[in-house]
């Protein structure tokens, strides 16, 4: 993620893991309400009952409305981030993309939308996204916020956390945001969180491999549950 100069890097990936910590403790807590019975083993939290996202209205990067609607009949994977962040998006990006790879080599490629919710949305423009995107993967969707107020039921629903840091009024600032991969259902409810690994000095490790394998355990898991 970008930096500001006066910004120390361990300290500003220090702020970056407390949040990331914060975040899923607090899923962890919510998830274990919901939770009534053993789900798929992933690297993450399955819930037993999915959590239900309420009522939003964000924007795609070709300037289309996105609503709670676009989210029914299909799968979508979440992650957030945005465009000037230096390291962990492109990351993120890359392994949605080898993600897309895998879903269409199982021919899921029509079941799952890819979703890349922006963080950002001063800078990240639709036009911008577009023009970002394109070097990954022209499936993924772009969303940002389209008015005030209007994407809160999306965020809060999903548990996107965001810290922003500034040097100073009016100066360029850098985002520290939570790192994980949200998996919706066709319902539109919230199913999964799929966290990254990690290595022996606590970064995070992207594993599109991971991701596609723990994709198809919850998916599993819900076809059985619909199916019986």
């Amino acid at each position: 993620m970008t930096l500001k100069k006066i910004v120390n890097k361990s300290v500003y990936i220090a702020v970056g893991a407390s949040a990331i910590f914060i975040f899923l403790m607090v899923l962890r807590f919510l998830f274990s309400l919901y939770q009534s019975q053993p789900v798929a083993k992933i690297n993450g939290i399955a819930l037993s009952e999915a959590m239900p996202i309420a009522s939003f209205a964000l924007q795609d990067q070709h300037g289309n409305r996105f609503t709670q609607d676009d989210l029914l009949g299909k799968w979508h994977v979440v992650a957030a981030g945005y465009t000037h962040c230096a390291d962990i998006c492109p990351m993120t990006l890359l392994a949605l993309s080898q993600f897309q790879h895998y879903l269409e080599q199982d021919s899921l490629e029509d079941d799952v939308g890819i979703i890349f919710y922006t963080v950002d949305p001063l800078r990240d423009t639709p036009q911008v996204l577009a023009k970002y995107l394109a070097f990954f993967a022209p499936k993924i969707i772009g969303l940002g916020q389209v008015e005030e107020g209007s994407y809160s039921g999306f965020v809060n629903s999903l548990n996107i956390i965001a810290i922003y840091e500034y040097t100073a009024p009016n100066e360029t600032y850098s985002v520290s945001h939570s790192l994980a991969f949200m998996v919706i259902n066709p319902d539109g409810q919230l199913q999964a969180i799929l966290e990254p690994e990690t290595d022996p000095f606590g970064g995070a490790k992207l594993s599109s491999t991971l991701l596609f394998e723990d994709f198809k355990q919850i998916k599993q898991y819900y076809d059985d549950a619909k199916a019986n």
